[in-house]
């Protein structure tokens, strides 16, 4: 019986000190049908070079796909994605590595349960100290609805951070038109994942730790943790949750679901950046954000965070702060990250 053809889209941007070890774990791979597709999104080092190196020699199924404009890494994701083959898709971060057995247990999975897509465990690799880290959580069900799987993700649950440790129909994703919004430099991730969990009828969760997420000193995420660039980080985050609320409040089949996207994300996500601009010091911008809190429709969202009030009870009560005494709050969200 013929193997369905796996297409895995590596994104990549300056990569050259990583990019070969995570081609050498694909290339590893017990899986024999697989398509390799490496997308540089305008690389100012010898990305390319050390990649076309690795994969010519590796006798495996490959595009490397040379983009003319950087886009970040959402646009390179769907590049990869418009030109893959496969039945599956995976879209697998460039400094990272995975077990020989991942693609090959994600996709029996999903051929054996007819699922959407399925998703595995991952751990932590730090690469300064050579230490790993289990994520650990467990779960009594393997397979779920889309959204039964979402209620457990936002329960905490299951953890599972980006698109990275899971293996996607690509029918199902052309079907509900489902890609990475490539204006979004922060919180494009957990965009595609909600709405591929509000869009899935079944999803398939494999217990075993296949995937290896690796943090190293000048991370592409930890350039977003100070000052300005935390504060557009979070406003890029807003605006994906804005976008991922709007589209559980069209699509998603639970009511409470549905309040979930048009409320709490919302009033969750203008409260933490809020809260940003007052750690980092910027009063300004903290001050031009908080006029908003005037108008009604923005006090009746906020208001509507009640009803999660045994979910996250804090945030009902930070959303009274910022409203009604928003010095007070920035005066003491200020302090306490001094």
């Amino acid at each position: 019986m013929t193997q369905p053809l796996v297409s895995v889209i590596v994104p990549t941007y300056n990569g050259a000190k990583r990019i070969a070890r995570t081609l050498q774990s694909l290339i590893e791979q017990d899986y024999e049908n697989l398509e390799i597709i490496v997308v540089d999104d305008v690389s100012t080092d010898n990305t390319v070079e050390v990649a076309q190196k690795v994969l010519e020699d590796s006798g495996r199924n490959f595009q490397l796909i040379k983009r003319s404009v950087n886009g970040r890494q959402s646009a390179a994701r769907n590049t990869g994605f418009r030109a893959s083959r496969g039945e599956y898709v995976i879209f697998f971060d460039h400094d990272d590595f995975a077990e020989k057995n991942f693609v090959s247990s994600l996709c029996a999975e999903v051929e054996d349960k007819r699922a959407d897509f399925a998703f595995c465990r991952f751990k932590y690799y730090f690469e300064g100290d050579d230490l790993t880290d289990d994520v650990k959580f467990s779960l009594n069900e393997k397979i779920f609805s889309g959204e039964d799987c979402l209620k457990l993700w936002i329960a905490k649950r299951i953890n599972f951070r980006g698109p990275w440790n899971c293996l996607f129909k690509k029918k199902f994703l052309d079907e509900h038109h489902l890609r990475f919004t490539e204006s979004c430099i922060w919180g494009e991730d957990e965009e595609f994942l909600i709405k591929s969990m509000v869009a899935a009828s079944k999803v398939c969760y494999v217990e075993d730790t296949f995937y290896i997420y690796v943090h190293y000193a000048g991370q592409t995420n930890a350039q977003y943790s100070i000052g300005m660039k935390k504060i557009l980080a979070y406003k890029n985050l807003m605006l994906a949750n804005f976008r991922t609320g709007r589209y559980m409040g069209r699509h998603a089949a639970s009511e409470w679901l549905r309040s979930y996207g048009k409320n709490f994300l919302p009033a969750d996500t203008i409260i933490k950046t809020l809260t940003i601009c007052a750690e980092v010091g910027r009063f300004e911008t903290y001050e031009r954000m908080s006029r908003t809190l005037r108008h009604a429709r923005v006090k009746k969202l906020f208001w509507s965070t009640a009803r999660f009030i045994f979910h996250k009870p804090e945030l009902f009560f930070k959303a009274l702060a910022v409203m009604y005494l928003p010095n007070f709050y920035y005066k003491a969200r200020a302090k306490k990250s001094k």
